[in-house]
């Protein structure tokens, strides 16, 4: 499906050049990138008065990500097998064993490789 037209009010026409030192730059592009907005949306909401709240700086491990991910999948297939009344009772103590490492990887308890596959 196509994107809707704009109305002729709505529509950017308008423009201004800007010149800037390379500094200058790097440090708009860098502030953009924390805002999580392209540079362009980014100086637009600057020069008309809006705010450009900043992103919080994401902690999270990615392959913690990962990790928990393929745990939510086995959990899904675990749901499913109970609802067409297959044998899963074995499965959800391994699922658990998985969870709880990550836990204690994430809770500062261990890098839980012992129980990694």
């Amino acid at each position: 499906m196509a994107r809707p037209t704009k109305a002729g009010e709505e529509k950017r026409t308008a423009q201004i050049n800007l010149r800037l030192t390379e500094a200058e730059m790097a440090g708009l592009r860098l502030d953009a990138a924390k805002a999580g907005v392209p540079v362009s949306d980014y100086v637009r909401r600057s020069a008309i008065g809006q705010s450009v709240s900043m992103r919080s700086a994401s902690r999270t491990d990615p392959a913690l990500i990962t990790e928990l991910n393929r745990i939510g999948v086995n959990v899904n297939q675990l749901a499913r097998a109970h609802h067409r009344d297959s044998a899963f009772v074995a499965y959800w103590r391994e699922v658990g064993a998985e969870l709880e490492a990550v836990l204690t990887r994430v809770l500062g308890g261990g890098d839980g490789s012992d129980n990694h596959r």
